[in-house]
């Protein structure tokens, strides 16, 4: 087995964008990765160091669930990588920041496998990645690729009052005593999905049985408007 991966191939953008809808709010971009499959197979083949876990709280991290976070760290971004980003960036700034971005320049997962069976009304926290009173076109925009084959639910967006984020104990809430669900974007394999961070959000899951055996893999990355 050759252990040894380049990164800008493991990870090419397909060629043309031109399959990108914007629903007013989320930008949609199916079949994103040309690899997608020799992709799922690097991720699905390594360990899943856990996230967000201390050992001397009473996380449900590895009791309830595994919540865990992978990275590919580009260290030495090409001129290819950086042409692939900005010209995903140019789609971007048909809809919100005009100007340039910063990201860090990772390759980021999280990675979710359940322990205890969950009902549906138990979801990811709802949270935020930029401030709430952020216009759209200034917010940080959060870029998700599901790459996962089991396809539950996806991201939910909600209306509701902000409550403290307690993911650190429990990365799962009741979110309907809480919140009203506003859209769900659905959960499709090399689906990415674009929008502005400064919206309630969180990971949505219809059937917790799916991720007894699998894993659910998402990419995040989030890019940030400078001069903001």
């Amino acid at each position: 087995m050759n252990r040894v991966v380049v990164l800008d191939e493991l990870y090419k953008m397909r060629s043309s964008f031109d399959n990108a809808e914007f629903d007013g709010f989320a930008l949609t971009i199916d079949d994103f990765y040309e690899n997608a499959d020799m992709l799922y197979e690097h991720i699905t083949n390594r360990q899943y160091p856990m996230w967000k876990y201390n050992p001397e709280s009473d996380t449900r991290n590895g009791v309830d669930y595994y919540d865990c976070r992978i990275v590919d760290k580009v260290g030495h971004p090409t001129r290819l990588y950086e042409n692939e980003h900005q010209r995903l960036l140019d789609v971007c700034r048909r809809y919100w920041w005009k100007g340039e971005y910063d990201w860090s320049r990772l390759y980021e997962f999280n990675c979710f496998q359940t322990i205890t069976e969950f009902d549906k009304k138990m979801q990811h926290y709802p949270h935020i990645d930029s401030s709430l009173d952020t216009p759209d076109e200034c917010s940080t925009l959060n870029m998700l690729v599901y790459l996962d084959i089991e396809e539950s639910g996806g991201t939910a967006v909600y209306d509701g009052e902000w409550i403290t984020n307690d993911e650190n104990m429990s990365l799962l809430y009741p979110v309907e005593d809480r919140f009203t669900i506003e859209r769900i974007i659905p959960h499709k394999f090399n689906r990415c999905v674009i929008f502005p961070g400064n919206r309630m959000h969180g990971a949505y899951i219809d059937d917790y049985n799916k991720y007894k055996d699998n894993w659910r893999f998402t990419q995040v990355t989030f890019f940030h408007p400078e001069g903001n």
